[in-house]
């Protein structure tokens, strides 16, 4: 997978003055190796595959979303009235921090491609040195010293170290002599001003393997910007299903208060006429607090799940604005209740699912890192070049002091001690790591998609069963209750039957709550979180 990067990030490398130098040190390099010939087409083809330039719409890895690269807040983006789930979706993957630590991550890798590509361009250093000498010992004096003719190297025949010890007499004397410097006093000044340039011509594809491998983590740094907004996606529908869970027990709680209400002024009527008792009463007021305390709980669940759903969001106070209603539970489409076909699914898992792609790039890196650790066994070419000036007494710098020098450089390490076969295998055992992490990764996401279809086929299940369970659960709470009025049916039974109801009412909530969530867990799973991105693109300002 290559990655193409924004010609507008990076300059354009000049390989047009290589390219011409490659195959001569390709050549020299294999014969030197006693490789196979063909290897330089190889090592050719991978220096072109590392300098082209590849268009930004053609880059690999991108999906048919692209995420905004403009920092937002969500309270900006907040729409008026409801927000719906997939308007929530577009805000958090614009306002998260987390997508905006990943998109700094992105730009990040996007440098360090441009950082790889300097190492093709010559370094150019300006340097300037200005020296003043003020003492130096007397056998430094370079008047005396051309005067004078070269002196033996004084030996000593019974310490051997007379050497040593009149180089530091030499040096302690002007430190210790408490301002009786016992040196010359023979002060000067030289200045050098120089311009030098060095150009690495060849390092055994080195920089054509760093490269490529500043590329591969590029594409691994925008595979991980689209697992972030996956990940949020994912997250961003469960609370938004937590909150509409904890709204439909608030209505089936509320619904539970009013009715066990109308029984209780029914039962007070009926014990005024002598035909209840104070148990029946009491029995109703004991449910009807009981609904309230459900109500209680329900509103908690609501208010718990709103606050997830704003810190997702990227709310700056977490918290999100009460006129800010979400969509009711609506009843499932058709589309929704069909089965995907299990195999497509994981296929598509396989092919899209960005933490995979990631996983790939990141191999592919390592593979490259491998290549630039046996590259060290090459040997390296190097030109330089300075031109400058060179001055004794002061800054007046005139046409004779000028200095100008030109080198090659040809530096082949023999023997490191073991340093390149150990970095050698360092590479290739975080190729095998990166190897393996990218086959538990698949396998991962293979069990993902499976258990998310098996839910789906669960919940549809569930839903079929509970529809027809509430329906018969309401028509034998109405056929009790005008039996309990009639006297013909007992309290027990009646709460029975409300008890029925109330639970097939709330199973049936949950099955729908759990069919959507499946859904969203598969869409995660397989990788196409971004169906529901470009379908709220619209909604959102």
């Amino acid at each position: 997978m290559r990655i193409k990067p924004n010609e507008n990030v990076h300059p354009p490398c000049p390989s047009a003055c290589w390219m011409p130098i490659a195959p001569v040190l390709a050549l020299f390099l294999t014969l030197s190796c006693r490789a196979p010939l063909d290897s330089i087409r190889v090592v050719l083809d991978r220096h072109a595959k590392a300098v082209e330039r590849l268009p930004d719409e053609e880059r690999s890895g991108s999906t048919p979303y692209e995420a905004p690269v403009v920092t937002e807040h969500a309270e900006d983006l907040l729409p008026d009235g409801v927000l719906t789930l997939e308007t929530a979706r577009s805000i958090a993957v614009r306002a998260n921090p987390d997508v905006h630590a990943a998109r700094a991550r992105l730009e990040a890798a996007r440098a360090r491609i441009t950082e790889a590509r300097a190492r093709y361009l010559p370094t150019v250093v300006f340097t300037h040195t200005s020296v003043k000498t003020f003492h130096t010992p007397a056998s430094r004096n370079r008047l005396n010293t051309l005067l004078q003719p070269a002196q033996p190297v004084p030996t000593d025949i019974d310490t051997q170290n007379l050497a040593v010890t009149t180089l530091l007499n030499a040096i302690r004397r002007p430190l210790f002599g408490l301002g009786r410097p016992k040196g010359n006093r023979n002060p000067f000044s030289e200045h050098s001003s120089a311009l030098a340039a060095t150009w690495v011509v060849f390092d055994g594809f080195v920089r054509e393997a760093q490269l490529l491998s500043a590329k591969y983590l590029h594409s691994a740094a925008e595979q991980s910007l689209m697992d972030v907004e996956r990940l949020i996606i994912q997250a961003v529908d469960t609370a938004y299903y937590h909150v509409q869970l904890a709204e439909e027990r608030l209505r089936i709680a509320r619904a539970d208060e009013e009715f066990s209400r109308e029984q209780l002024e029914e039962t007070e009527k009926l014990r005024a006429a002598g035909r209840a008792t104070k148990a029946d009463v009491g029995n109703f007021r004991v449910r009807m607090l009981a609904a309230k305390t459900n109500v209680t709980a329900a509103v908690g669940l609501r208010d718990t799940g709103r606050v997830v759903l704003a810190e997702l969001l990227g709310l700056s106070d977490v918290l999100l604005p009460h006129e800010r209603e979400l969509s009711p539970l609506v009843k499932e489409t058709e589309e929704e209740m069909t089965v995907p076909d299990v195999e497509l699914w994981v296929e598509r898992a396989l092919a899209n699912r960005p933490d995979l792609l990631q996983l790939e790039a990141v191999l592919e890196s390592n593979e490259e890192n491998v290549r630039a650790a046996k590259g060290l066994y090459s040997p390296t070419v190097a030109v330089s070049g300075s031109w400058g000036y060179d001055r004794s007494s002061n800054l007046r710098y005139t046409f004779e002091d000028q200095s100008s020098a030109a080198a090659v450089e040809l530096q082949w390490e023999l023997y490191t001690g073991g340093a390149r076969r150990a970095g050698v295998r360092a590479a290739e055992s975080a190729r095998a790591e990166a190897a393996a992490a990218l086959s538990r990764r698949r396998l991962a996401a293979q069990a993902q998609t499976r258990r998310a279809i098996i839910d789906l086929a669960d919940a549809r299940e569930r839903i079929r069963l509970q529809q027809e369970n509430l329906e018969t659960a309401r028509e034998n709470r109405r056929i009790i209750q005008a039996a309990y009025v009639a006297e013909r049916e007992t309290l027990t039974r009646l709460n029975e039957a409300q008890r029925d109801f109330i639970q097939a009412d709330a199973n049936l909530a949950l099955a729908r709550i759990r069919l959507r969530q499946a859904w969203s867990d598969l869409h995660a799973a397989a990788g196409t979180y971004w169906e529901s991105l470009n379908n709220a693109a619209v909604d959102t300002p």
